[in-house]
Protein backbone atom coordinates (compact mmCIF):
# COMPACT_ATOMS: atom_id res chain seq x y z
CA UNK A 1 0.00 0.00 0.00
CA UNK A 2 1.48 3.30 -1.10
CA UNK A 3 1.97 5.48 2.24
CA UNK A 4 3.40 8.88 0.80
CA UNK A 5 3.10 10.07 -2.71
CA UNK A 6 5.63 12.34 -3.74
CA UNK A 7 5.54 15.24 -6.79
CA UNK A 8 8.02 17.27 -8.42
CA UNK A 9 6.26 20.58 -9.64
CA UNK A 10 6.84 22.38 -12.89
CA UNK A 11 6.00 20.56 -15.41
CA UNK A 12 3.89 17.47 -12.95
CA UNK A 13 2.07 19.20 -10.07
CA UNK A 14 1.82 22.60 -11.74
CA UNK A 15 0.31 23.30 -15.15
CA UNK A 16 2.14 26.46 -17.39
CA UNK A 17 1.07 29.09 -15.32
CA UNK A 18 2.20 27.87 -12.59
CA UNK A 19 -1.00 26.79 -11.12
CA UNK A 20 -2.54 23.66 -9.00
CA UNK A 21 -5.77 22.65 -10.98
CA UNK A 22 -9.03 22.00 -9.11
CA UNK A 23 -8.55 18.26 -9.76
CA UNK A 24 -4.82 18.08 -8.69
CA UNK A 25 -5.68 19.79 -5.37
CA UNK A 26 -8.65 17.38 -4.91
CA UNK A 27 -6.65 14.27 -5.50
CA UNK A 28 -4.20 16.12 -2.76
CA UNK A 29 -6.38 16.71 -0.12
CA UNK A 30 -8.16 13.21 -0.62
CA UNK A 31 -4.66 11.91 0.57
CA UNK A 32 -4.92 13.78 3.37
CA UNK A 33 -8.11 12.42 4.92
CA UNK A 34 -7.04 8.96 4.33
CA UNK A 35 -3.56 10.02 5.86
CA UNK A 36 -1.55 9.58 3.34
CA UNK A 37 1.11 11.57 3.06
CA UNK A 38 2.22 14.05 0.37
CA UNK A 39 5.62 15.50 -0.63
CA UNK A 40 6.62 18.05 -2.74
CA UNK A 41 10.18 17.89 -4.52
CA UNK A 42 11.03 20.12 -6.89
CA UNK A 43 13.89 22.49 -8.19
CA UNK A 44 12.30 25.56 -6.62
CA UNK A 45 13.68 27.67 -3.72
CA UNK A 46 11.06 27.22 -0.88
CA UNK A 47 9.25 30.18 -1.34
CA UNK A 48 8.84 29.80 -4.92
CA UNK A 49 7.36 26.40 -4.18
CA UNK A 50 5.52 27.37 -0.65
CA UNK A 51 3.28 30.08 -2.38
CA UNK A 52 1.36 27.90 -5.33
CA UNK A 53 0.75 25.21 -2.84
CA UNK A 54 -0.28 27.69 -0.06
CA UNK A 55 -2.98 29.19 -3.01
CA UNK A 56 -4.00 25.81 -3.47
CA UNK A 57 -4.98 25.32 0.30
CA UNK A 58 -1.58 22.46 0.48
CA UNK A 59 0.12 22.28 3.98
CA UNK A 60 3.19 19.85 2.92
CA UNK A 61 6.90 19.19 3.39
CA UNK A 62 8.87 20.75 0.72
CA UNK A 63 12.25 19.16 -0.94
CA UNK A 64 13.15 22.27 -2.41
CA UNK A 65 16.56 23.31 -4.49
CA UNK A 66 16.90 19.80 -6.45
CA UNK A 67 17.23 18.06 -2.57
CA UNK A 68 19.57 20.45 -1.29
CA UNK A 69 17.01 21.52 1.56
CA UNK A 70 13.94 20.02 3.00
CA UNK A 71 11.19 22.22 5.11
CA UNK A 72 8.90 20.71 7.36
CA UNK A 73 4.88 21.86 7.10
CA UNK A 74 5.46 24.19 9.67
CA UNK A 75 7.76 26.27 7.62
CA UNK A 76 11.09 24.67 9.39
CA UNK A 77 14.70 23.77 7.53
CA UNK A 78 14.64 19.73 8.81
CA UNK A 79 17.42 19.56 5.95
CA UNK A 80 20.48 21.46 4.40
CA UNK A 81 23.45 20.27 1.67
CA UNK A 82 24.64 23.71 0.55
CA UNK A 83 27.69 23.62 -2.53
CA UNK A 84 30.90 24.49 -1.08
CA UNK A 85 32.79 28.08 -2.20
CA UNK A 86 35.45 25.67 -3.73
CA UNK A 87 33.03 24.03 -5.98
CA UNK A 88 31.53 27.20 -6.82
CA UNK A 89 34.77 28.79 -7.30
CA UNK A 90 35.93 25.75 -9.60
CA UNK A 91 31.87 25.70 -11.71
CA UNK A 92 32.57 29.64 -12.48
CA UNK A 93 35.73 28.74 -13.88
CA UNK A 94 34.77 26.81 -16.10
CA UNK A 95 31.63 28.42 -17.44
CA UNK A 96 33.17 31.90 -17.67
CA UNK A 97 34.27 31.75 -21.45
CA UNK A 98 30.81 31.06 -22.52
CA UNK A 99 28.87 33.79 -21.75
CA UNK A 100 26.57 32.50 -19.29
CA UNK A 101 23.63 33.57 -17.06
CA UNK A 102 23.93 31.71 -13.57
CA UNK A 103 20.51 31.72 -11.00
CA UNK A 104 22.33 30.92 -7.23
CA UNK A 105 19.75 30.29 -5.18
CA UNK A 106 20.41 31.26 -0.93
CA UNK A 107 18.37 31.22 1.90
CA UNK A 108 18.19 35.09 1.04
CA UNK A 109 15.99 34.25 -2.55
CA UNK A 110 18.49 34.52 -6.10
CA UNK A 111 21.24 35.70 -7.13
CA UNK A 112 22.54 36.33 -10.52
CA UNK A 113 26.41 37.80 -11.79
CA UNK A 114 24.37 38.75 -14.92
CA UNK A 115 23.51 42.73 -16.01
CA UNK A 116 19.77 43.83 -16.05
CA UNK A 117 20.20 44.18 -19.47
CA UNK A 118 21.10 40.53 -20.11
CA UNK A 119 18.14 38.90 -17.45
CA UNK A 120 15.79 40.97 -19.08
CA UNK A 121 16.36 39.57 -22.99
CA UNK A 122 17.19 36.03 -21.74
CA UNK A 123 13.66 36.12 -19.81
CA UNK A 124 11.73 37.62 -22.74
CA UNK A 125 12.95 35.01 -24.82
CA UNK A 126 12.30 32.43 -22.62
CA UNK A 127 15.69 31.38 -22.11
CA UNK A 128 16.13 32.04 -18.14
CA UNK A 129 13.56 30.51 -16.53
CA UNK A 130 12.11 29.18 -19.70
CA UNK A 131 9.54 26.81 -17.02
CA UNK A 132 7.76 29.88 -15.43
CA UNK A 133 7.92 31.92 -18.62
CA UNK A 134 3.89 31.47 -18.55
CA UNK A 135 3.71 32.16 -15.28
CA UNK A 136 5.44 35.60 -13.94
CA UNK A 137 5.98 38.60 -16.04
CA UNK A 138 9.46 39.86 -15.96
CA UNK A 139 8.69 42.95 -13.42
CA UNK A 140 7.68 39.72 -11.24
CA UNK A 141 10.44 37.82 -11.39
CA UNK A 142 13.39 40.39 -11.17
CA UNK A 143 11.97 41.34 -7.92
CA UNK A 144 13.38 38.34 -6.51
CA UNK A 145 17.24 38.56 -8.14
CA UNK A 146 19.78 40.46 -6.43
CA UNK A 147 22.19 41.50 -8.71
CA UNK A 148 25.78 40.87 -7.86
CA UNK A 149 29.51 40.58 -9.17
CA UNK A 150 30.75 37.28 -9.02
CA UNK A 151 33.71 38.33 -6.55
CA UNK A 152 31.35 40.08 -4.29
CA UNK A 153 29.59 36.41 -3.89
CA UNK A 154 32.02 34.31 -3.43
CA UNK A 155 33.61 36.26 -0.68
CA UNK A 156 30.33 36.54 0.98
CA UNK A 157 29.06 34.04 3.96
CA UNK A 158 25.83 33.25 1.54
CA UNK A 159 25.19 29.71 1.39
CA UNK A 160 24.57 28.20 -2.34
CA UNK A 161 22.37 25.52 -2.39
CA UNK A 162 21.90 25.02 -6.07
CA UNK A 163 23.60 27.02 -9.47
CA UNK A 164 21.71 27.01 -12.62
CA UNK A 165 23.50 27.67 -15.72
CA UNK A 166 21.32 28.65 -18.46
CA UNK A 167 22.72 29.14 -22.11
CA UNK A 168 20.82 29.22 -25.38
CA UNK A 169 22.60 26.82 -27.21
CA UNK A 170 22.36 23.52 -25.85
CA UNK A 171 25.52 22.32 -27.78
CA UNK A 172 27.44 25.40 -25.53
CA UNK A 173 25.51 23.35 -22.54
CA UNK A 174 26.61 19.97 -23.64
CA UNK A 175 30.01 20.83 -23.83
CA UNK A 176 29.89 22.69 -19.86
CA UNK A 177 28.41 19.73 -19.03
CA UNK A 178 31.01 17.35 -20.49
CA UNK A 179 33.63 19.67 -18.30
CA UNK A 180 31.54 19.76 -15.20
CA UNK A 181 31.17 15.96 -15.01
CA UNK A 182 35.09 15.98 -13.93
CA UNK A 183 34.76 17.79 -10.84
CA UNK A 184 34.48 15.74 -8.47
CA UNK A 185 31.42 16.06 -5.67
CA UNK A 186 28.66 17.84 -7.68
CA UNK A 187 25.65 16.78 -8.90
CA UNK A 188 24.30 17.63 -12.75
CA UNK A 189 20.61 17.45 -13.69
CA UNK A 190 18.83 19.46 -16.32
CA UNK A 191 15.07 21.30 -16.04
CA UNK A 192 14.72 22.48 -19.53
CA UNK A 193 16.60 22.31 -22.68
CA UNK A 194 18.26 25.83 -21.77
CA UNK A 195 19.76 24.98 -17.97
CA UNK A 196 21.92 22.91 -16.28
CA UNK A 197 21.04 22.70 -12.36
CA UNK A 198 24.10 22.31 -10.15
CA UNK A 199 23.75 20.65 -6.31
CA UNK A 200 26.02 19.00 -4.34
CA UNK A 201 26.19 15.36 -4.91
CA UNK A 202 24.38 14.46 -1.74
CA UNK A 203 21.50 17.10 -2.45
CA UNK A 204 19.59 15.30 -5.32
CA UNK A 205 15.83 14.44 -5.33
CA UNK A 206 16.26 11.16 -5.16
CA UNK A 207 18.69 10.93 -1.75
CA UNK A 208 16.29 13.35 -0.02
CA UNK A 209 13.44 11.58 -0.37
CA UNK A 210 15.00 8.62 0.75
CA UNK A 211 16.26 10.39 3.89
CA UNK A 212 12.83 11.98 4.41
CA UNK A 213 10.87 8.85 4.33
CA UNK A 214 13.54 6.58 6.85
CA UNK A 215 12.94 9.40 9.15
CA UNK A 216 9.24 8.89 8.36
CA UNK A 217 9.28 4.98 9.07
CA UNK A 218 8.09 4.72 5.56
CA UNK A 219 9.61 1.81 3.02
CA UNK A 220 10.69 2.18 -0.26
CA UNK A 221 7.76 0.18 -1.60
CA UNK A 222 5.72 2.26 0.10
CA UNK A 223 6.02 5.67 -2.18
CA UNK A 224 4.94 6.97 -5.31
CA UNK A 225 7.03 9.16 -6.82
CA UNK A 226 6.18 11.48 -9.86
CA UNK A 227 8.02 13.91 -12.28
CA UNK A 228 8.48 15.17 -15.88
CA UNK A 229 12.39 15.66 -16.35
CA UNK A 230 16.03 15.11 -15.94
CA UNK A 231 16.36 16.43 -12.03
CA UNK A 232 13.35 13.83 -11.25
CA UNK A 233 15.66 11.03 -12.48
CA UNK A 234 17.42 10.33 -8.94
CA UNK A 235 13.78 9.66 -7.48
CA UNK A 236 12.48 7.73 -10.34
CA UNK A 237 15.07 5.16 -10.28
CA UNK A 238 14.43 4.12 -7.09
CA UNK A 239 13.17 1.04 -6.16
CA UNK A 240 9.79 2.70 -5.15
CA UNK A 241 6.31 1.30 -5.12
CA UNK A 242 5.85 3.31 -8.07
CA UNK A 243 7.49 5.63 -10.64
CA UNK A 244 5.48 7.50 -12.62
CA UNK A 245 6.71 9.71 -15.93
CA UNK A 246 3.99 12.38 -16.71
CA UNK A 247 2.83 11.98 -20.53
CA UNK A 248 4.98 15.42 -21.12
CA UNK A 249 8.08 14.97 -19.49
CA UNK A 250 11.28 14.01 -21.58
CA UNK A 251 11.89 10.76 -23.51
CA UNK A 252 14.73 9.46 -21.00
CA UNK A 253 12.09 10.09 -17.54
CA UNK A 254 9.49 8.30 -19.74
CA UNK A 255 11.81 5.27 -20.29
CA UNK A 256 13.00 5.65 -16.92
CA UNK A 257 9.55 5.38 -15.04
CA UNK A 258 7.40 2.17 -14.49
CA UNK A 259 4.45 3.96 -15.82
CA UNK A 260 3.25 7.37 -17.67
CA UNK A 261 0.48 9.33 -16.21
CA UNK A 262 -1.18 12.64 -18.27
CA UNK A 263 0.10 15.37 -18.86
CA UNK A 264 0.63 17.97 -16.48
CA UNK A 265 -2.05 20.16 -18.45
CA UNK A 266 -4.38 17.36 -18.46
CA UNK A 267 -4.28 16.56 -14.65
CA UNK A 268 -1.81 13.98 -14.30
CA UNK A 269 -0.83 14.01 -11.11
CA UNK A 270 -4.82 13.80 -9.85
CA UNK A 271 -4.82 10.47 -12.69
CA UNK A 272 -2.12 8.63 -10.92
CA UNK A 273 -3.38 9.03 -7.37
CA UNK A 274 -6.82 8.07 -8.03
CA UNK A 275 -5.57 5.17 -9.81
CA UNK A 276 -3.01 3.73 -7.80
CA UNK A 277 -3.18 5.22 -4.74
CA UNK A 278 -7.26 5.55 -3.73
CA UNK A 279 -9.09 3.38 -6.17
CA UNK A 280 -10.54 0.31 -4.34
CA UNK A 281 -8.22 -2.12 -6.44
CA UNK A 282 -5.06 0.35 -4.39
CA UNK A 283 -6.68 0.30 -1.23
CA UNK A 284 -7.40 -3.71 -1.34
CA UNK A 285 -3.74 -4.28 -1.67
CA UNK A 286 -3.32 -2.46 1.54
Amino acid sequence: MIRLVASDMDGTLLNRYGKISLKNQAAVHALNRRNIGFVVCTGRNYADAYAPLEEAGISCDIICMNGASVYNSKGEQIRKQTLLKNQVSRILSICRPFSVLYDFMTDEGSYTTSSLEEFKESFENKIFLSMVSDEHTFETIVKRFQFVSEEALIQSDTDIYKMSIVHEDPKVLSYIRSCLEKEEGISIASSAATNLEITHFYAQKGNALLEFAINNKIHPREILAMGDSENDLSMLVLPLGYTVAMENGSEKIRKSARLITRSNEEDGVAAAIEALVLSDAALATG
